[in-house]
């Protein structure tokens, strides 16, 4: 028998050291089940998204799954109030969720908790899905991939002093600290997971239930830079859509954001849902998701869109370049683009441009954008830099290109390869003013139209964020001007 790390329970903690035995010797005993914390980090600096933060449904998933199984479990997010982590080291275990931008904090509460020598932790979420070698210098374990099976079954196991060999979807240090990987997770039967309960949250008041209903998982499409498919699958996997009318009611009083990577991927099922929300009386104040520029071709689904308040839909247009749009792999081309905006104002539907500059861009592409943006009155924008995120396409192509690995700045708003047609100044330095040049005094005056009255309310917040931003990171230019961060 191979050797594993046993655990074991005493005064209701867990312990854990390096032990060789047969299976065969160890002794049945009978366990208190322990009480377990699932912790969001987040990440100090502004971002895009800022004024609209909503917690992602990731621990608040496996939180409810957690209970059905009979454990106790609560869930804190570091982005909506600080965590006290003395209150942490009195859980036995700790799941912490974490992006690449994020991993830095993570890292650093994960160590924090091992100081004590009382709390296991265990790291989950796309950055060391793809970095265990990494994450393993601060945790216990990692939850590679989907964690709604295995870090129920991997808190199950350990509940009970069992060896966590059979529990799929793992990465562990050995005694003789070479890393073990259980084999791939299990795909998820994401029709079956339990809705998300945000009511374990101790920061939440009671009845305080955050606006976001993801309704699917996965993604058609295989975009180089994102990491989506990489973690989930491009098997698209949905709620019913009895589920998904039971998670709206408690907040149709609100503006709610569909928070599913691409809610129309499938045209039909989306038309079946908002037509079920119509029958069902649950349709929310208003609302908001993602979709690619294709989709909006269907004007079935945008009628239905507008019929069900849809305020505004987060549109991946990328690039306006078609060479960069097919390296990227997405399926649409230029002039798709100017119909899509077109389609989805004559809804009254508005409309916020999601772009991506890539490494073979030149400096001129940002302003182009921009140009673009204003030309044809998209109502917001986000300008990003290409990320090669651990498990992308993309890192695997321009790994050599990266200036750093400090992740806190993969966040897509910071240039973090250097480009191959202008410094990694230079195109961070566009950005920059171009996001400014938008969101500039002078077009929040012109924001107001009949029927997209929020644009005002939105472009106000851009304005202000993208100022916050900027000088928050004069630091970080300075130092691509002065090549502190040598490629």
């Amino acid at each position: 028998m191979s050797s594993f790390t046993s655990i074991h329970l005493y005064w209701g903690k867990l312990r854990i050291f390096p032990e060789y035995r047969d299976e065969s010797q160890k002794k049945e005993t009978t366990i208190k089940r322990p009480k377990v914390a699932l912790v969001e980090a987040s990440s100090p600096f502004t971002n895009i998204y800022s004024k609209t933060y909503l917690p992602r449904v990731g621990i608040p998933t496996i939180g409810a799954v957690l209970k059905r199984s009979g454990f106790d479990c609560d869930l804190w997010f570091q982005a909506i109030s600080p965590v006290d982590e003395k209150r942490l080291r009195e859980y036995e275990i700790v799941g912490i969720s974490s992006l690449s931008c994020t991993i830095p904090e993570a890292y650093r509460l994960a160590d924090s908790l091992k100081e004590s020598g009382e709390t296991l932790v265990v790291m989950g979420g796309p950055h060391v899905t793809f970095m265990p070698e990494e994450a393993l210098e601060h945790c216990d374990y990692v939850a590679i991939g989907e964690g709604d099976a295995s870090f129920p079954a991997l808190v199950e196991a350990l509940s009970k002093g069992d060896s966590p060999e059979a529990v799929p979807g793992l990465a562990y240090r050995l005694p003789d600290r070479t890393i073990h990987y259980s084999g791939p997770s299990d795909i998820v039967d994401y029709a079956n997971l339990p809705s998300p309960d945000f009511s374990l949250s101790p920061q939440l008041n009671h009845g305080e239930i955050p606006p976001i209903v993801v309704t699917s998982r996965g993604c058609p499409h295989d975009c180089t830079f994102c990491s989506v498919t990489s973690v989930f699958g491009r098997h698209y996997r949905l709620k019913t859509k009895e589920q998904v009318i039971a998670e709206l009611r408690p907040v149709c009083h609100r503006s709610v954001c569909f928070g599913d990577d691409n809610f129309c991927a499938n045209p039909k099922r989306t038309k079946d849902l908002l037509r079920e929300m119509i029958a069902q009386d649950a349709v929310p104040f208003t609302w908001a998701g993602e979709m690619c520029v294709r989709a909006a071709s269907d004007n079935e689904l945008l009628d239905l869109m507008q019929e069900t308040r849809c305020r505004i839909m987060y549109v991946g247009i990328e690039s306006l370049d078609p060479k960069t749009l097919k390296k990227f792999g997405k399926a649409h081309n230029f002039e798709d683009i100017g119909r899509c905006i077109e389609r989805l104002h004559n809804h009254n539907i508005g409309i916020h441009g999601m772009f991506v500059v890539g490494v073979e861009n030149r400096v001129d592409s940002v302003r182009e954008i921009v140009d673009y943006a204003i030309t044809n009155d998209i109502d917001t924008i986000q300008i990003m830099s290409l990320t090669p995120f651990p498990g992308t396409k993309s890192y695997d192509e321009f790994k050599d290109r990266l200036l750093h690995r400090d992740w806190r700045y993969y966040d897509g708003m910071h240039v973090v390869a250097e480009p191959l047609e202008c410094t990694a100044y230079e195109m961070q330095l566009a950005i920059m003013q171009e996001m400014r040049r938008f969101y500039n005094l002078k077009r929040l005056a012109g924001a107001y139209i009949r029927g997209r009255s929020w644009r005002l309310k939105y472009r106000t917040g851009g304005y202000y964020i993208t100022r916050k931003w900027i000088k928050e990171n004069e630091e970080y230019l300075e130092r691509l001007r002065t090549g502190y961060y040598h490629h």
